[in-house]
């Protein structure tokens, strides 16, 4: 009977059976499960129950009408019994302890709600440099309580409707499975159907009249037949070899933020009280990067109030100072040609107070977002700088989406640093590429050492404001994109902006 019992657990269960070694001496951590007969003493069932609280221990026993005896057995802290006699109806007994050891198993990668509170102890007490560590380490948690395949975090841009991966987990079997992914909202399975709406996807679905999951078109390869689950065959799932998927939205303030995703290679059910509980995983990670966002969005204002001051203090002072001073010369000499100094001192304080409110109002709020044409932008802003003796080149210019407005002053900035800081007739050339565009001229450029700094407030090799390039970084950074400087090919200095980095997302 033992060898018939073995047979019918292996596989996929591992099982291990006990020869003359001692109960108490075989169990350790690595045991997950233990069925034991009657021959043992009841002494060292209890002894093993009390060390090892939860491990799930059945114990076979020989069909007997005897309740109290059935009690006095439970009282020694077994889960169930399962009975070596056996009725018409029942079936074998190797068959009865599978189906025990099956329900234990179901009923242990069903719930994670203690994991879910020690991640949320963690993620409290982490610092902000700590915290994705922290959500991985729970994403391993919980992948590992479940006995999934992957436990990932997206992203979600509405902007852009792409989801993109933040976190993850993966068994070491499937490493070589995942990848970075970068996809569109629409080829995640039941993303249009459940999550946009704030609903969960669930594969297999356990709901009879839940929608089958949308497959967009554009993938290769045919699906079963409309009698199958749709959901199943998916192609997201079909090319990750997953049998069983649970995606729950991430919501943080009634927006759709991301997507928190547990996928298992055999097919699984997907309890109510377990998606709860995934929910609440979800919606923690979710608030933790947004409650760290906030943050840093409140240290990087708190330096910019810090460099306002600096630049108000500092910059304001030099022509203040100027007026004062050729007002004291007018009154002394009545010679009116110092008036000059005091004109040309408050053109600079009007420049550079019209900047400091350009910063402190708009900062990195846009406006509405419209489809914009690059090269009629440039040649506006060309319009608006005094370049009496520059020339404007333009190759390769397309369309994009920004804040019309905003991204103009950009440009006239980038436009009038160029002019400012070169000799006169400067060529500025403003072309695009694979990923954005870049402003570069044939001017003396920037040392390298000074390319981070150029962007600070306040911040410039004299001429300027200092702020005019604070702006420029305030604009891209307010739609997302990422500005750099290099040597042009030109000689002089190259601003390159990156407006995707990944024009051509994974779609798998």
């Amino acid at each position: 009977m033992r060898k018939r019992i073995v047979d019918a657990l292996e596989p996929p269960y591992r099982v291990t059976t006990l020869g003359n070694q001692s109960l108490l001496e075989a169990v350790d951590v690595t045991v997950d499960c233990l069925v034991i007969a009657e021959g043992y003493d009841r002494s060292v069932i209890e002894e093993l129950t009390t060390q090892w609280p939860d491990l799930p221990v059945f114990l076979l026993v020989s069909l007997s009408e005897d309740h109290d005896r059935e009690w006095s057995v439970f009282r020694t802290g077994v889960d169930d019994l399962v009975y070596r006699g056996r009725r018409a109806t029942d079936d074998p007994l190797p068959t009865r302890v599978r189906n025990r050891i099956d329900d234990c198993y179901e009923e242990t990668i069903s719930d994670v709600g203690e994991t879910v509170l020690t991640t949320a102890r963690s993620l409290l007490v982490a610092a902000d440099d700590e915290l994705d560590v922290e959500i991985e380490w729970g994403l391993e948690q919980v992948g590992t309580r479940l006995d999934a395949d992957r436990c990932l975090v997206f992203g979600y841009d509405d902007e852009t409707d792409l989801l993109e991966p933040t976190h993850g987990w993966v068994t070491d079997s499937r490493s070589a499975v995942v990848g970075p992914e970068r996809l569109p909202a629409k080829s995640f399975p039941g993303f249009e159907d459940s999550l946009r709406g704030f609903d969960d996807c669930v594969v297999p679905s356990d709901d009879p009249w839940a929608p089958s999951t949308d497959v967009p078109d554009g993938f290769v390869g045919g699906l079963e037949d409309a009698e199958t689950d749709a959901n199943a065959t998916h192609p997201y799932l079909e090319r990750r070899d997953l049998e069983a998927l649970l995606a729950v939205p991430i919501v943080v303030d009634w927006e759709l933020t991301g997507v928190f995703v547990v996928g298992q290679s055999q097919r699984r059910t997907w309890p109510r009280h377990l998606r709860k509980q995934l929910r609440t995983f979800g919606k923690l990670v979710g608030y933790t990067l947004e409650r760290r966002r906030q943050r840093r969005a409140l240290v990087r204002r708190n330096e910019r109030l810090e460099r306002f001051a600096s630049v108000v203090s500092h910059d304001l002072r030099n022509p203040l100072n100027v007026i004062a001073g050729s007002a004291e010369l007018i009154a002394e000499t009545d010679d009116p040609t110092y008036a000059e100094n005091v004109l040309e001192a408050v053109d600079r304080m009007e420049t550079l107070i019209d900047d400091l409110l350009l910063l402190a109002r708009e900062g990195d709020v846009l406006g509405d977002l419209e489809r914009v044409d690059l090269e009629t932008l440039v040649e506006d802003a060309w319009k608006t700088v005094a370049t009496p003796d520059a020339t404007l080149e333009t190759e390769g210019l397309s369309t994009l989406e920004a804040d019309q407005n905003r991204l103009r002053q950009g440009l006239e900035n980038l436009v009038r640093n160029a002019v400012e800081h070169n000799e006169p007739g400067v060529t500025v050339r403003v072309e695009g590429f694979e990923t954005g565009f870049a402003v570069e001229d044939d001017g003396t450029g920037i040392a390298p050492e000074n390319r981070e700094r150029i962007f600070e407030e306040g911040y410039t090799d004299g001429g300027g404001t200092g702020l005019g390039l604070s702006i420029v970084d305030t604009v891209v950074a307010a739609h997302g994109w990422d500005i750099s400087v290099t040597d042009g090919d030109l000689g002089g200095a190259r601003f390159e902006i990156v407006t995707d980095p990944s024009p051509r997302a994974n779609g798998a």
